[in-house]
C-alpha cells in the first residue's frame, strides 16, 4: 500500500500520540533496508516499523516486531549503538514531502560515567525516514551531519555519507492525493497502523500468490515440454532397436558372399534367403576392413541393441509416467487458479515431494548443508522385519547396489517407476507370506501405479539384480524373479506407515 502525504500525516498524529514521551529500547531488523524500533511509554511498550525498501516505503505500528534471521545490516548496528535509551521527544512530517524525522535525545555512546556525574550526557539527533521516490531511505543526523544511512543511493544528486552535511531530497511538484478514506475515518489510537499492515500484508500475500502460480506453471510446462522431446528420443531408440534384427540378417546373409567381395567395395549384392524367390539385397560395408569385419560389425550392432531393449523400455516407461505425472500436475494447478496462497504452497511441496520440480542450486545447497539421512525409508513388517524403501532413483542405485546383501529379499512394481525395496533376511532365512505381502504392498504404493487396483510387484533375492554399466539411476536388471500380485489394503498400509522409523526425529 503505497501511503500519501495526507496518509502520513495521520500516522504521524497516530505516532506522535502514543510515543510520545517514549524511550527506544531495542532496534531490531526487520529485512532489507527495514527496521523496527521497540518504544516504551509509561504502561505500554509499541513497535514502530520503519520500511526505505523500494516499493514498500512506510511508516507505522505493528502488534509485534518481525523475526528476521541473520546478521542485521550495518545501519541497524550504527542505530542499536546510538539509540539505546534515546528520548524520542516529536515526531513531524515535512509539509511539502512524505518525510518523517524522529527528535531524539540520546546518550552519548562514547560517554564512560565518572564518580562525580549525576547523568549521561545527550546529544540531539534526527532519524528521519525519507519514504520517497525510486530511493526511499533512512538517515541519521546529528547537528545536519551525517552520522550513517540505510541506503548508499538517494533521491537527488545529495552525497549522504557519513560526515557530509545532510541535505534533504527535492521537493516533490505536488503533494499527492487526500488521505484513504477509511483511514481518515479511524482514531489515532492503533486502528490505523493496524489498517495500512493488514492491507500491506493481504498485497503482498496476494502478489506473493500470483507469482508461485505463475512459477509452477512456468515449471511445470518446461519440463514437461523437456520429457516430451526426452520421449521422442527414446521411441527413435526403440524404432532404432526393432530395427536390430536386420543387422543380424545382413550377419547371416553376408556369410554366404565371401570370395564375391573385393576389399575396400562400399557395398555388396547378395540373394536375401529369407525371402520367397530370394531377391538380390545390397548390404553396405565399411570400405577399410574386411568382409569378416563387416559381419562382425553387423552381429555386434545386433547384440548391442538386443541387450539395450531392457534398459531403453524401462527409460521409456519412466519417462512416460513422470510426463504423465506432469501432465497431471498441471491439470491440479489450472483447478487451483483461485486457491489462496497456502494451497499453492503446500500443492508446490507436494509436487517437490513427488519429485516432478527441479530443485534450485541454493535448494540444493541447503539440502547439502543438513546431517546426511540415509538413502532409504526404513519400516517393520507386522513380525518385526526390516523393510528398506528407497527415497528416489539414485537412492535406489545406492539401496540396491550398496546396501542390499545378496541374501536379502529385493522387490520391485513392475512395468512401473518406483522405489526398489529391500526386506533384511538373516543367512538361511526365509521370508515368511505376510511379511511378503508387507513389502509388495510398500513398493507398490511408492511406485507410479499406486492408483490401479492390482499392481505386479517382482521380488527376487538381491543377488540376481544387476545394474548396467552406464545405465541411468535406478535402472536394473534381473536374472531371475518372481511375481506377486498385490491390491493395497488400507490397513495394511497404514500399519505400514505407522512403523516408519524417522531416524532425524527430534
Amino acid at each position: 500500500m503505497t501511503l500519501s502525504h495526507a496518509d502520513l500525516a495521520l500516522i504521524v498524529e497516530e505516532l506522535a500520540t502514543l510515543a510520545i514521551p517514549g524511550v527506544i529500547q531495542k532496534v531490531f531488523p526487520a529485512g532489507p533496508r527495514q527496521l523496527t524500533l521497540q518504544v516504551r511509554v509509561p504502561g505500554q511498550t509499541h513497535h514502530i516499523f520503519l520500511s526505505a525498501a523500494p516499493a514498500d516505503a512506510r511508516a507505522h505500528l505493528v502488534a509485534e516486531r518481525p523475526r528476521v534471521e541473520g546478521r542485521p545490516e550495518a545501519f541497524v548496528m550504527l542505530l542499536r549503538k546510538w539509540l539505546h535509551g534515546a528520548w524520542i521527544e516529536g515526531i513531524d512530517l515535512d509539509p511539502a514531502d512524505r518525510v518523517l524525522t524522529f527528535h531524539l535525545s540520546a546518550v552519548d555512546p562514547d560517554w564512560e560515567p565518572q564518580p562525580e556525574d549525576d547523568k549521561a550526557p545527550r546529544r540531539a539527533l534526527r532519524l528521519i525516514a525519507e519514504l520517497v521516490g525510486h530511493h526511499p531511505n533512512i538517515v541519521l543526523t546529528e547537528d545536519d551531519t551525517v552520522l550513517g544511512t540505510a541506503h548508499a543511493r538517494t533521491l537527488g544528486d545529495r552525497p549522504l555519507r557519513p560526515s557530509t552535511p545532510y541535505l534533504p531530497p527535492p521537493a516533490p511538484p505536488e503533494l499527492g492525493p487526500p488521505p484513504t478514506n477509511e483511514l481518515a475515518a479511524l482514531p489515532p489510537d492503533g486502528s490505523r497502523s493496524a489498517f495500512i499492515d493488514h492491507h500491506t500484508r493481504t498485497a503482498r500475500k496476494r502478489d506473493a500468490r500470483e507469482s508461485l502460480f505463475t512459477t509452477l506453471s512456468r515449471d511445470l510446462r518446461s519440463r514437461a515440454k523437456s520429457l516430451r522431446r526426452r520421449v521422442k528420443h527414446i521411441e527413435q531408440d526403440l524404432q532404432r532397436i526393432d530395427e536390430a534384427a536386420d543387422f543380424k540378417k545382413f550377419g547371416e546373409l553376408l556369410q554366404s558372399a565371401y570370395g564375391k567381395v573385393e576389399r575396400g567395395a562400399a557395398e555388396v549384392r547378395v540373394p536375401d534367403y529369407y525371402v520367397e524367390g530370394m531377391p538380390e539385397i545390397t548390404i553396405e560395408l565399411d570400405p577399410a576392413h574386411d568382409l569378416q569385419w563387416n559381419i562382425d560389425r553387423y552381429f555386434h550392432q545386433y547384440r548391442r541393441y538386443k541387450e539395450a531393449r531392457d534398459d531403453v523400455e524401462t527409460r521409456y516407461l519412466e519417462s512416460a509416467d513422470l510426463l504423465e505425472a506432469l501432465e497431471e500436475a498441471r491439470q491440479g494447478l489450472q483447478e487451483l487458479a483461485d486457491a489462496d496462497l497456502d494451497t499453492l504452497t503446500a500443492f508446490k511441496e507436494k509436487l517437490r515431494g513427488e519429485g516432478l520440480l527441479k530443485t534450485t542450486h541454493r535448494q540444493r545447497a541447503a539440502r547439502k548443508a543438513l546431517a546426511p539421512r540415509p538413502p532409504y525409508r526404513e519400516f517393520r513388517s507386522r513380525r518385526g522385519d526390516i523393510i528398506l524403501v528407497g527415497r528416489g532413483a539414485r537412492h535406489n542405485d545406492a539401496l540396491t547396489t550398496r546396501i542390499a546383501r545378496g541374501r536379502d529379499l529385493w522387490l520391485h512394481a513392475r512395468d512401473w517407476a518406483g522405489a526398489h525395496v529391500v526386506v533384511r533376511r538373516d543367512r538361511g532365512e526365509d521370508t515368511d507370506s505376510e511379511t511378503l505381502l508387507d513389502a509388495a504392498t510398500l513398493a507398490a504404493y511408492f511406485s507410479r501405479g499406486r492408483e490401479d487396483s492390482l499392481i505386479d510387484v517382482t521380488y527376487t533375492d538381491a543377488r540376481h539384480v544387476r545394474k548396467p554399466r552406464g545405465a541411468a539411476p535406478g535402472l536394473v536388471t534381473i536374472a531371475a524373479g518372481s511375481t506377486i500380485a498385490v491390491s493395497i489394503d488400507e490397513e495394511r498400509l497404514q500399519r505400514l506407515l505407522d512403523s516408519e522409523i524417522d531416524e532425524h526425529a527430534d
